[in-house]
């Protein structure tokens, strides 16, 4: 019973992981089904996502808010408690009590429908929080349902969870630098793409998160997938005008193009080629011509679309939304002497990034270069890209602005300048036999999920002797 006294709780924009600190994986995952809409069909951005609870007493459903959605735009929903001060005078801000209405079903079903506890003073809970700043009325609110209304014997709610949580995992784990260094290294750069946001931060070993790197930004899968849909919607126009059909309408659509892709990318690894212009993908929504058979249940989707929206979230050093401009700008706000071994130790977490670990671009699309496979050569490649050297930038002199990967607007001098103080970090150095030394390094905290690591962490914190618990006054 003594390892069992802590429980460990993740709070997540789409998921809650509840379990006992000590042990290797949650007890329950709940989430919202991987839905996409806003509820209502139409494929709106979601405000929450309900819950089904049963305390025992009562069954009925609690509407959980992403209340640290900040960059989300406003909405017309009416559940207050997805409200939040950051999102302006257009949505009020939620209560403590409208928090609670949301927070105690949430807690109670936890407490007695997974974990079974019949006398929760005698247990603390450590709660994991992805935002660094969550609003007071919530932490008054939850510290109240927790303390007074379900008399739990302590609560620690750890701002930036992730962040926080990773370092105790990351730090019992052998060094996967590829370095020849001894030792642990003295700074990460944590990247966590989730639901709708990516966060990025730099811990310090044996300090804390810098606060001045934190960055946020709407590269998470679900933001993917909409900026997929309104590619395909953008080809749909011009296809309206030739006389074509539509192909890709919904979010469920976009969202099968893009695992379709991604499958067919972990199964193209052996080459490393993707050059098929082309996607055989089953959608649920497309009409399908009377003179197809009613066994045909694919069609074919240009890949086109899907990659430029991949490389607007991702890999656009030029666009101040993407994450490879988050991850740089993160960089270049850390302390100098820690900027070159945080790149050289960057850390992907988050059911994002699980998502796309195995993203392939296409060698179609671009002749020069062979097709990266995966997340992780693609980020490193655009981080490459965004700290040229200022030799390579004297060559194109008097040559027009380059034009970005996705067609549109060239990318002016000060996007190609404003990472260049990173070059020498993120490209390392060569060595005799002409091997790179050193330079940007992007790994998974392997052998554990990206999307579970966290809350291992969270498990080994709640096993050591913090004294951070609040308790009941």
């Amino acid at each position: 019973m003594a390892s069992h006294q802590t429980i460990v709780v993740e709070l997540g924009s789409s998921r809650i992981k509840v379990g006992f600190a000590g042990e290797s994986k949650p007890r329950r995952v709940l989430n919202d089904n991987g839905r996409f809409d806003g509820g209502d069909g139409g494929g709106g951005v979601s405000d929450g996502w309900s819950l089904g609870v049963n305390d025992n007493m009562t069954s009925g459903a609690c509407n959980w808010a992403s209340f640290f959605r900040y960059l989300s735009s406003p909405s017309s929903s009416s559940n207050a408690a997805t409200a939040t001060a950051a999102d302006g005078p257009a949505r009020a801000v939620a209560t403590v009590y409208e928090w609670e209405k949301t927070l105690y079903p949430l807690f109670s079903h936890v407490l007695t429908s997974i974990l079974y506890i019949q006398r929760p003073a005698r247990h603390r809970m450590l709660l994991l929080v992805n935002d660094e700043f969550p609003p007071r009325n919530f932490r008054e609110a939850l510290h109240r349902v927790l303390l007074e209304y379900l008399g739990v014997g302590g609560v620690w709610l750890v701002n930036g969870g992730v962040f926080e949580s990773v370092y105790y995992l990351m730090e019992g784990l052998p060094s996967s630098s590829p370095l020849p260094s001894s030792g642990r290294p003295k700074a990460r750069l944590v990247v966590d793409i989730g639901t709708h946001e990516a966060r990025v931060v730099v811990y310090v070993a044996g300090s804390s998160t810098l606060a001045d790197t934190n960055q946020a930004t709407m590269a998470g899968y679900h933001s993917f997938v909409r900026q997929v849909l309104t590619n395909y919607k953008e080809m749909n126009e011009n296809s309206d005008e030739s006389g074509q059909s539509k192909t890709v309408t919904t979010l469920d659509d976009a969202n099968a193009v893009v695992q379709a892709w991604v499958a067919l990318s972990s199964s193209s690894l052996d080459d490393g080629t993707l050059d098929s212009p082309t996607i055989s993908v089953n959608l649920s929504s497309y009409e399908y011509q009377p003179s197809q058979s009613s066994a045909q249940t694919t069609v074919q989707i240009p890949v086109q679309p899907l990659l430029r929206a991949f490389h607007q979230v991702y890999l656009d050093y030029a666009n101040p939304s993407s994450l490879i401009f988050a991850i740089l700008t993160s960089a270049m706000a850390c302390p100098i002497d820690f900027r070159k071994v945080a790149l050289q130790n960057i850390l992907l977490l988050g059911g994002g990034s699980v998502a796309l670990r195995h993203f392939g671009s296409s060698g179609s699309l671009d002749s020069k270069e062979k097709s990266a496979t995966g997340l992780i050569q693609q980020l490193e490649t655009a981080a490459m890209e965004a700290c040229v050297s200022s030799q390579d930038e004297s060559m194109e002199e008097g040559k027009e602005e380059e034009k970005k990967e996705d067609g549109s607007l060239a990318i002016s001098s000060i996007s190609r300048h404003r990472f260049k103080s990173l070059g020498g970090a993120v490209a390392g150095h060569v060595n005799n036999d002409g091997g790179r030394i050193g330079g940007i390094n992007i790994q998974y905290p392997d052998p554990f999920a990206a999307d579970m690591a966290a809350w291992v962490g969270g498990s080994i914190m709640g096993t050591l002797g913090h004294k951070q618990y609040q308790k009941k006054m």
